[in-house]
């Protein structure tokens, strides 16, 4: 193996890394600043979702401690006592009176099965932002890392002049600003 062939191999690697760099900073940047967001902003969310997640379970609990003594409430109790009443059953209807309680029933059990659904929407969701933010972290880490060698690549192309040899730097061209005709305010 000539030394001629080492460093075209070497150059050409050299220009890939240097291309795959650039690619990757160009794909990553973006992630990384649409995942960051203040730190207060994260933990008003993230303490907001857990009070909520909270809440929902503890009304969920209330609602079945509420189906089990709604016999003794006052609106509530009534229905039992119609139900135990023989002119008051015999006047609304033994079966009416039946479906009527088995659905005051049905929609507390109903707004218990919401309550814990909404919880464990809210739990999912903090979990996911807990995620995004460490994604978010992550990527800042890479994009720094990459940053870094990004700066090495340059400095050993600037050292040895490697500009001579074919490795250039990509650079992107970017279309000049266009002016926007002045419009006169026609009143």
């Amino acid at each position: 193996m000539s030394l001629t062939n080492l460093k075209e191999d070497l150059l050409a690697e050299f220009r890939e890394e240097r291309i795959m760099i650039n690619d990757q900073l160009e794909m990553l940047d973006p992630l990384a600043t649409a995942l960051r967001r203040p730190a207060a902003q994260r933990l008003f969310s993230s303490s907001s979702l857990l009070i909520a997640e909270f809440s929902c379970y503890v009304i969920s609990l209330g609602g079945i401690a509420f189906a089990t003594f709604m016999h003794r409430i006052y609106p509530f109790s009534l229905l039992s006592e119609a139900m135990y009443t023989a002119d008051v059953r015999n006047r609304l209807g033994a079966p009416n009176l039946s479906l009527l309680i088995a659905a005051t029933y049905g929609l507390v059990a109903v707004c218990v099965v919401l309550m814990l659904v909404i919880a464990r929407m809210a739990r999912s969701t903090r979990l996911k932002n807990e995620v995004l933010r460490m994604a978010g972290q992550d990527i800042k880490t890479i994009v720094g890392q990459h940053l870094v060698r990004r700066a090495a690549v340059t400095a050993i192309e600037q050292r040895h002049l490697l500009g001579l040899s074919g490795v250039s730097p990509v650079t992107k061209t970017v279309s000049p600003i266009r002016a926007v005709p002045d419009v006169a305010n026609v009143a």
